[in-house]
């Protein structure tokens, strides 16, 4: 019966959608640069559909972290201010049905440790963002990365979601983390597509700054080049603005004003001649507003992550609510509660009720 529902939403083409893991880019995503082959066509959709077996975690692509499409495609730094975010575009042109949002749901971040997956952060409720859309520029979440994770070229970082329909979905990313003493970056790491992110607090005053300071990462709206190509920022003939917040948003780079909310970001070295800046400009405006209000939350006092050791933060809830599972959540009208979130819990809107999960 779940199978054949399935098969006509697909159908029907605007039913069915729901969110994958859009920066730092999955494994087998359309956008990971090191990608080979087609994209995983179900990165979107959750554990259990369409007639396919839970295929394990990491949407069953932890066999690739060791090969060439397993390269890092971005770099961390232990303690850094960092995000992700989400996305619900069709994977590949053949997909007929986009993702949606599910208004929210619950979910994790963490990275794998061993055989296992610690967590990093918990967002109980309103998650993905009521009031963002699919697009990735609306759904960005700020996260700190452990101070005691262990360094290393190939990290995996994972997000899990559970929504109000009782789905789970899991992609994971590999990235490269190093220390906070300034560890050089790898070789084959590829290059970033922005400026190196730079924390916001003073606690990590020692960080070698960059030229021009950047938010805690800027969430691309294109993926990083592969090492055969230039980063796409430096394409712009313009020199870029020292001081200020930097973009890249529907082909255009944009700066803002750093750590504070100006009147206006400026938009220059556009791709497209018919790009309609001052649109592009407001779109922008509002993405940095968001960042500049999520760090705030993100320095806050007394953050409870910085007073647990990495090697004692739970595991995270990945099996629920696909079959053979072993925990399953109530469901509407209730987002999940995870009964072990870990030190660090972005709590939602309230406007759903928490109810924690049935485990046996």
């Amino acid at each position: 019966m779940y199978t054949t529902t399935i098969a006509l939403l697909a159908l029907a083409g605007t039913t069915l959608g729901h969110m994958h893991l859009h920066w730092p880019p999955t494994l087998k995503g359309d956008n990971n640069p090191f990608r080979q082959g087609d994209a995983d066509p179900y990165l979107n959709y959750p554990y259990g559909c369409c007639g396919k077996a839970p295929p394990g975690p990491c949407k069953g692509h932890l066999d690739l972290v060791n090969t060439d499409e397993g390269r890092p495609v971005t770099q961390w730094t232990q303690g850094q201010k960092a995000n992700f975010s989400l996305s619900g575009a069709a994977i590949s042109t053949s997909q007929s049905v986009k993702g949606g949002t599910h208004y929210g749901g619950s979910g994790q971040i963490g990275f794998m440790d061993g055989k296992n997956f610690k967590v990093v952060k918990t967002f109980q409720g309103n998650h993905p963002l009521r009031d963002g859309t699919v697009d990735p520029s609306t759904q960005v979440f700020d996260f700190t990365v452990p101070a005691d994770l262990p360094t290393g070229d190939r990290v995996v970082f994972a997000w899990t979601w559970v929504n109000r329909e009782k789905e789970f979905n899991m992609n994971c990313a590999v990235v490269s983390i190093t220390g906070s003493d300034g560890e050089p970056q790898r070789p084959e790491q590829s290059p970033a597509s922005s400026a190196p992110p730079q924390p916001t607090s003073s606690s990590a005053a020692s960080t070698k700054p960059s030229a021009t300071p950047a938010p805690s990462e800027v969430p691309p709206s294109q993926p990083p080049q592969p090492p055969s190509q230039p980063p796409s920022q430096t394409e712009s003939s313009s020199p870029l603005p020292t001081g200020s917040a930097q973009y890249t948003l529907e082909g255009c780079t944009c700066s803002c004003p750093y750590q504070t909310w100006g009147p206006q970001c400026s938009c220059y070295g556009c791709k497209s001649p018919g790009t309609k800046r001052n649109l592009v400009e407001r779109k922008v405006l509002e993405l940095h507003k968001r960042h500049l209000q999520n760090t705030a939350r993100l320095n806050a006092p007394l953050r409870r992550s910085e007073t647990v050791a990495w090697t004692d933060r739970p595991n995270m809830l990945i099996e629920i609510d696909y079959e053979g599972a072993s925990c399953h959540s109530t469901g509407n009208p209730n987002e999940l509660e995870f009964p072990d979130p870990g030190p660090d819990v972005q709590e939602g809107d309230g406007e759903y009720k928490l109810a924690p999960p049935a485990c046996g």
